[in-house]
């Protein structure tokens, strides 16, 4: 998929009641401190020069670059983060965030290399998925992996049923995905495609393990 059709989606998603798209520093100066100023809970921020944020989203890049190596980003995923950085889409029963490294990471969503962010055999965490379940009343939750290093299949994105885990860890399911497939499915061929589901079920992916 290429940017232009990402924007369309990112387009739809704006639609969308309760969803927040976040500005990446592709978008430019002039859009990122419009974007800041309608959100950021901190002023300070409004002061700081573009460049900053340049140098930070570049580390932050970096970072990633050399935790996935010898593997690299797919095209789609890097054009998203550079543009938009993250989204988030929710209602009363569900809140579903992308990871990325925007302005507003671990304020709308989860920042791709913080405490939320994960790296196992190849698979990088792409976003997450809290659920209400109306029969226990509590909350499911569903993790997203990029297989940017071709376990499964390059570039797909699987969702793992956290609840179904049961006494496994994340680790032990990477080691031996066969083994543990019961926790596990691909969902989408690409980030790209993965993307188009987020907005055509606003955010619920109705389909996943129960």
């Amino acid at each position: 998929m290429k940017s232009s059709q990402i924007e369309k989606v990112i387009e739809q998603i704006r639609l969308l009641p309760n969803s927040q798209v976040d500005c990446g520093i592709e978008q430019g100066q002039n859009q990122l401190f419009a974007h800041l100023s309608k959100h950021v809970t901190t002023p300070e921020l409004l002061d700081l020069p573009f460049e900053l944020y340049v140098m930070e989203t570049n580390k932050s890049l970096a970072r990633i670059e050399n935790l996935i190596s010898p593997y690299s980003l797919p095209v789609d995923y890097l054009s998203f983060l550079n543009r938009y950085g993250g989204i988030t889409i929710s209602s009363k029963d569900y809140y579903f965030a992308t990871l990325g490294f925007g302005p507003m990471a671990e304020e709308w969503y989860p920042y791709l290399m913080g405490k939320a962010g994960q790296y196992e055999n190849g698979l990088l965490k792409i976003g997450t998925l809290r659920i209400r379940n109306f029969i226990e009343n509590n909350f499911m939750y569903v993790s997203f992996f990029l297989d940017i290093g071709g376990r499964i299949q390059q570039h797909c994105v699987i969702q793992v049923s956290m609840w179904k885990l049961r006494n496994l860890n994340l680790q032990d399911v990477f080691r031996d995905l066969q083994s543990c497939s019961f926790c596990w499915s691909i969902v989408a061929n690409s980030f790209a495609e993965w993307l188009q589901i987020a907005a055509n079920t606003k955010g619920r992916f109705e389909n996943f393990q129960t």
